[in-house]
């Protein structure tokens, strides 16, 4: 179903034919699906995209309002967040790119590649991006690189994780074996 909206609707400030360069364009949005992948992984995926239509010479086309609807279903596809949802997460802190950069100590590139679509965010980075969006986890980024402790009582899940406990002289553990017999002790098994 194809639902209607006029240019001065669409997202774009003025969108014209590339066809005919006439300004004249009509824009619908419409469920798109396309292909995402190859092989045994391909994935058939949809997204809700504006078409646009030329009422002088009937050229239809999409554009970077469309590549950009594709993306955000790629991403939810992966499980990730949107563009939109990465760039929402800095301006949630009213930081710049720069100074959201230094504090979370994500590449500025990056973040910029991962706001405006460019790139795709790996899991790993995903996941920290997600911790961000507590305000608790920034803070105790921000203390941990300043001199400052944070309060015992009030992040008690911040407490050092306690040492490794020393294995005895004479452990039984495969490896502890392997390594004393190379050294060319006596065993203890």
């Amino acid at each position: 179903m194809k639902e209607r909206i006029t240019n001065t609707e669409a997202k774009t400030d003025f969108v014209k034919c590339p066809s005919c360069n006439s300004a004249r364009v009509d824009t619908y949005r419409q469920s798109d699906s396309f292909v995402y992948g190859t092989g045994e992984t391909a994935a058939t995926l949809s997204a809700v995209v504006p078409f646009r239509e030329c009422l002088d010479c009937h050229f239809e086309f999409t554009d970077a309002e469309a590549e950009d609807a594709r993306h955000d279903a790629i991403c939810r596809h992966l499980g990730v967040m949107t563009p939109g949802e990465v760039a929402e997460l800095r301006r949630q802190y009213n930081m710049t790119r720069a100074v959201f950069a230094a504090k979370s100590r994500i590449g500025e590139a990056s973040l910029a590649r991962w706001e405006t679509g460019q790139l795709i965010q790996n899991a790993a980075n995903d996941d920290y991006l997600y911790l961000l969006t507590f305000r608790d986890n920034m803070i105790r980024l921000e203390c941990r690189r300043s001199s400052d402790r944070l309060p015992r009582e009030e992040f008690a899940a911040s407490q050092p994780i306690p040492t490794f406990r020393q294995l005895p002289e004479c452990s039984s553990t495969p490896w502890k074996r392997g390594f004393l017999r190379a050294k060319g002790a006596a065993s203890c098994i």
